[in-house]
C-alpha cells in the first residue's frame, strides 16, 4: 500500500531545517573568528601553508551548509507535492 505523503510536513521540515542552518551559520562565524584570531590573526599568507587553514574556514559553516540542502530538498519536494494537488 502506497501511503500518501503530507505536503505541510515537507513544509515545516524545510522551515525547521532553514531555521537551524541559519543558526548554525551564525555560530559558525563566530567560531570562525575565534579561530582565526587564535591561529591566524593577520598572518594568513603565511598560514596557508598549513593544512589546518582549510580546517578553519571550512569546518565551522559545515553543519549550515549541510542543513541549507536539506532545506532545499524539502522545499523542492513540498512544492512537487503542491503543484500535484
Amino acid at each position: 500500500m502506497a501511503k500518501e505523503e503530507d505536503p505541510k510536513l515537507y513544509l515545516v521540515r524545510a522551515k525547521l531545517y532553514r531555521f537551524t542552518s541559519l543558526l548554525f551559520i551564525t555560530i559558525g562565524i563566530f567560531v570562525f573568528c575565534v579561530l582565526y584570531v587564535k591561529y591566524i590573526d593577520g598572518r594568513l599568507l603565511e598560514s596557508l601553508k598549513s593544512p589546518y587553514t582549510i580546517f578553519y574556514f571550512l569546518v565551522p559553516f559545515a553543519p549550515g551548509a549541510v542543513l541549507t540542502i536539506l532545506a532545499d530538498r524539502a522545499e523542492k519536494k513540498y512544492r512537487s507535492l503542491t503543484e500535484k494537488k
